[in-house]
């Protein structure tokens, strides 16, 4: 902007709002106008197409009803002895009588099958001679030699569900006279007996009758039914009945020579001049389609045109009147603002500004002064902490010198103690001073596992020598793991507290067990003991316990304790990002104090 327009930034506040909100608001109105548009329509496609599915769906439902109905049929021919005397025992003319009389009525009362083909297979093929009726009576048909040479027989024999379904041409000769397509189901006629095949059967149903049965005068939508090899079976208009998908007028002339009728739904329905819905009947596997012109659609959504235009114009005239107001009344209260900022740059911390009202203008004057003195007490706060902090570091190092004093002093009395020839003072002295040298750690917050291990060896001699045979220790360390970075002096405490609270109560007998050990990415310690453990509430108090709250954690076994707690705790969370501790015991069971610390974990503060 600044680059485009370099005088920009020196005109006044109210210049600007008027400069960009308008044009901002022009485009902003404008591409809400044409989301509304296309919104709108996107709502109205997607209402009629699925207005469209439950058109597909119900006819698919009604076209499943009547092949069941036929189905059905078929099955009710299996079990007629009329009919299974006639195919096992030979086609007589009585035979034939009897299987007339039997199936007329059922013909003529269900509008479903109007056609009926059986053909005896037990005997030579060829040589038996077909039974055809219809709903007009008896009729001839194609003998099962010609019809074992149609394409109809050939499919029948590569399919491996053993029906078909399927449509006869006129120009088939199948039925000669009858000049209907005819929706047919062929399968099998089975003796009832053995199940043997015994004869082919040929269910048929009218293609023009099927079609004004399920549809009805719709002058919005075209509707067809489509087989596996986009020939159209049934549709609203009855032209199309026979002809395959690619002729129909909603195909474009210049693509039906280029798509094999098998994929016209597909191309069809890339088509965006059309809404395409289909359904799948799962008997025939037939697609039942349903088709609309897409511009007929959105006609009534284009006034919405003119009245964002309209809208448009109106808001920016309101614009332009509301946003030199505006500007006025921000631009006062903000002159003030920034003449108190200045000031405060200076370093007074005396600032503050006052504005009448509760609106936005003042609660940022509020604010403002609240920050000013929020600043000028960090500022305070600051200084104080690092004054804390000088003397905390002097501390530190007071706590440093005193161990060096005591270590030197212990390696002193030692040599004494080997000069008299007093062994057991000399190995007492030597694990003190083990343990001042590993606390101290040449003033390292970080100390190797097995250094630590080795100063909870010592500590453990020594209270060992305290207590004579009041309690054994055991110390597993895991060699993978024993150079793994920790802060110093996180175990010791925790064997402390089980000195204190398991080994001192009891009269003997106790045992004090420190493991370090690798679990998959995690580095586990454990101090566990067999004393006299802790009720089930205060070991949740204790694992519960905030950080800076150790006393309320541990009421009943001294302050000592708790401290030393939550200083692990606390070191634990200064050092890494994943770190667990966790504290299981039992009454008359012992204790165990568990840290999971995870490998590579370290904090970056740390």
């Amino acid at each position: 902007m600044k680059a485009l327009f370099p005088p920009f930034r020196h005109i006044t506040l109210q210049r600007k709002l008027l400069t960009l909100v308008i044009p901002l608001l022009i485009v902003t109105v404008g591409i809400t106008g044409l989301y509304s548009y296309f919104i709108a329509s996107g709502e109205v496609v997607d209402k009629l197409r699925q207005s469209q599915l439950n058109m597909a769906i119900k006819t698919k439902d009604q076209l499943d009803y009547f092949a069941k109905s036929t189905l059905s049929f078929s099955n009710y021919l299996f079990l007629n002895p009329t009919v299974q005397s006639m195919v096992m025992n030979g086609d007589t003319p009585q035979r034939r009588d009897q299987v007339f009389k039997n199936l007329l009525p059922l013909m003529v009362t269900d509008e479903s099958i109007q056609s009926l083909i059986l053909y005896p297979t037990t005997q030579e093929v060829g040589s038996g001679q077909p039974f055809a009726i219809t709903q007009t009576g008896i009729a001839s048909a194609i003998s099962f030699e010609g019809f074992s040479k149609t394409r109809y027989y050939e499919r029948l024999s590569e399919t491996p569900s053993g029906q078909i379904w399927d449509m006869f041409y006129p120009s088939d000769y199948i039925l000669p006279g009858d000049y209907h397509h005819k929706i047919v189901l062929i399968k099998p006629y089975k003796n009832y007996y053995n199940y043997a095949r015994s004869g082919l059967l040929v269910i048929g149903m009218d293609a023009d009758k099927l079609s004004k049965t399920l549809y009805h005068d719709n002058e919005d939508a075209a509707q067809f039914i489509m087989n596996d090899q986009g020939i159209v079976l049934a549709a609203t208009d009855m032209q199309w009945i026979g002809k395959p998908i690619t002729l129909l007028p909603v195909f474009d002339q210049e693509d039906t020579a280029t798509v094999h009728p098998e994929r016209g739904l597909a191309v069809l329905k890339k088509n965006k001049k059309y809404i395409v819905s289909d359904s799948v009947s799962d008997i025939t596997g037939w697609h039942t389609v349903v088709i609309q012109d897409r511009s007929k659609l959105v006609l009534e959504l284009k006034h919405i045109g003119s009245v964002t235009f309209s809208i448009m114009a109106v808001v920016t005239l309101i614009t332009v009147i509301v946003s030199w107001v505006i500007a006025r009344i921000i631009t006062n209260p903000m002159k003030k603002l920034m003449f108190s900022m200045r000031a405060l740059q200076t370093g007074d911390f005396t600032q503050r500004v006052h504005f009448n009202g509760n609106d936005e203008i003042g609660r940022l004057g509020h604010l403002y002064n609240t920050m000013v003195g929020r600043i000028k007490t960090l500022i305070d706060d600051v200084y104080a902490s690092r004054l804390k902090q000088k003397e905390a570091e002097l501390k530190a190092l007071q706590s440093q010198i005193n161990p060096h004093f005591l270590y030197n002093t212990l390696n002193m009395i030692n040599w004494s103690a080997v000069q008299k020839g007093d062994k057991e003072i000399s190995e007492m002295v030597v694990s003190l001073s083990q343990v001042f040298r590993l606390s101290l750690n040449s003033g390292n917050d970080l100390v190797a596992l097995e250094h630590e291990i080795e100063l909870v060896r010592n500590y453990l001699f020594l209270q060992k020598k305290r207590f004579t045979s009041r309690f054994n220790f055991e110390i597993d360390l895991e060699p993978s793991i024993r150079h793994f970075r920790m802060p110093k002096l996180l175990l010791q405490p925790l064997v402390e507290n089980a000195i204190i609270h398991a080994i001192e109560p009891s009269g003997g007998n106790g045992h004090i067990h420190v493991k370090a050990y690798k679990e998959d990415s995690l580095i586990i310690f454990e101090v566990s003991d067999n004393g006299p453990g802790m009720p089930e509430a205060q070991v949740q108090r204790l694992n519960q316990a905030p950080i800076d709250e150790p006393m309320q954690a541990l009421q009943t076994n001294g302050p000592h304790s708790g401290m030393a707690l939550s200083n692990i705790k606390e070191r634990l969370a200064l050092f890494y990002e994943h770190a667990e501790f966790e504290i299981v015991s039992r009454e008359g069971l012992g204790t165990r104090v568990q840290i999971r610390i995870k490998q590579g974990g370290m904090s970056h503060g740390a």
